[in-house]
């Protein structure tokens, strides 16, 4: 059996203090220290809303402007940091106005790039349509029905980009992509025909485009989701792509990776295999992180990046979905680099909505808000402000998760409690509209 040499060492320790200590008399009973009682679920989930409530701060937008004590301890918090992490709700029309006043106010602070869910080729797309043409460069760009990208078809979520390029500096790219791709595989597939490239690569690409042409074809007649190419297509068919074109441009293997690792990503999903997928993406988001943080640095530069995604996305530890994601390894580099990350779980609140994607139609429709109860926050709700928008620092509520407490409340309200450093709940937001 392992000794535990800290206990030994406490042990023998009171030995010694109780035989040097003769007390001149017996402690009677009356004397004698109550034992303090075990601590309950409700005494812990007590415990834990009145220390949100000590640190719990109003945000208040008027419809333009943010202020109040919370926009001033984000930004605080944000300035010295490396990485400012969102973890969001998706769907929140007033969460992109905030993260757009977040950027505006850090970039003095040396902010100048933008991470967000979606792939590395296309968020260069759009970079460049931001660069050329701000938000109608990008309006031009989704007019194509095969350059469309996740989340961005929502008004807010453009508008928040096109506002972020005029801030960060000009000349060089400041979006990054992480993810796969969902939307913009035909467009990437065009982007590619037109590189050079050896005859039999030619040839199979002309495969692959004629695969996503007939899966597109077929969703756009039945509108089954699963027809979308990306959830249909064949990953062998970007492989054959690859094997006949060895040594491609790097933009063209950039394009060509995103394919391929999307088409397996989803293939396992569609196969049941849900753990290998989200293994997969998570995998895939970490990489690319890791490719543009590199590119960055071998340019002599060590960037301030805020990223905005899907919240398990964003989580310290081991993510809602079982995986550890890009959220995990971010606060890792930011401690190598000497540096810290701070992050900020952001869910509709009391009245809200939000904009659920609606794949049969390829849009967005409002949905009634709730995710405080489905994310495991439910205990903390008598912490927030019905008329305005609340940020519970989190951090301070970590001590009284001690291990003997820890079994006695939801394990994903401690790992949301361990996984964030604060929590916004925006009582009465709505739902972002449909660009």
């Amino acid at each position: 059996m392992k000794i535990d040499r800290r206990r030994a060492l406490a042990a023998a320790s009171l030995a010694a203090l109780v035989g040097a200590v003769r007390p001149a008399a017996a402690q009677t009973a009356s004397q004698a220290p109550a034992t303090p009682s075990a601590p309950t679920t409700e005494s812990v989930l007590k415990a834990l809303v009145e220390r949100a409530m000590q640190n719990r701060h109003r945000l208040t937008f008027d419809g333009r402007t943010f202020n109040g004590p919370a926009f001033d301890l984000l930004v605080r918090e944000g300035a010295a940091a490396r990485f400012f992490l969102i973890g969001e709700d998706h769907g929140i029309a007033e969460n992109p106005k905030l993260a757009a006043a977040l950027f505006e106010a850090l970039a003095p602070h040396g902010y100048d790039k933008v991470g967000v869910e979606i792939s590395p080729p296309m968020a260069r797309l759009m970079d460049e349509a931001l660069a050329a043409g701000g938000l109608e460069g990008l309006k031009t760009m989704f007019r194509d029905p095969g350059s469309q990208v996740a989340f961005f078809g929502m008004a807010e979520e453009s508008a928040w980009l096109a506002r972020a390029r005029q801030i960060a500096p000009r000349g060089r790219p400041f979006l990054w992509g992480l993810d796969y791709e969902i939307g913009g595989d035909r467009r990437l597939i065009a982007e590619l025909r037109t590189r050079k490239k050896p005859a039999a690569a030619q040839a199979a690409l002309e495969a692959l485009d004629q695969a996503s042409t007939a899966s597109w074809a077929k969703y756009a007649q039945t509108r089954n989701p699963l027809n979308i190419f990306a959830f249909a297509g064949d990953p062998a068919l970007v492989r054959a792509v690859r094997a006949a074109w060895p040594s491609p441009d790097a933009r063209s293997d950039d394009m060509l990776e995103t394919l391929e690792r999307t088409l397996a990503i989803n293939a396992a999903w569609t196969a049941g295999k849900g753990y290998d997928s989200n293994r997969l993406r998570s995998e895939t988001m970490k990489a690319n992180f890791l490719r543009h943080w590199r590119t960055e640095k071998a340019a002599g530069r060590t960037p301030k990046v805020l990223f905005k995604m899907g919240g398990y996305h964003m989580m310290r530890g081991r993510s809602g979905a079982n995986v550890y994601d890009v959220g995990n390894l971010l606060p890792e580099v930011a401690t190598i680099e000497g540096g810290t990350t701070f992050s900020m779980l952001v869910v509709a609140g009391i009245g809200s909505q939000t904009a659920g994607f609606d794949p049969s139609a390829w849009t967005y429709r409002p949905n009634a808000g709730g995710a405080l109860e489905s994310l495991g926050f439910a205990p903390l709700a008598e912490a927030v402000w019905r008329d305005a928008y609340t940020l519970i620092d989190l951090r301070p509520l970590r001590p009284l998760l001690s291990p003997s407490r820890l079994k006695l409340v939801t394990p994903e309200l401690a790992s949301m409690i361990h996984g964030f450093d604060t929590l916004l709940v925006m009582s009465g937001s709505t739902a972002s509209a449909n660009l």
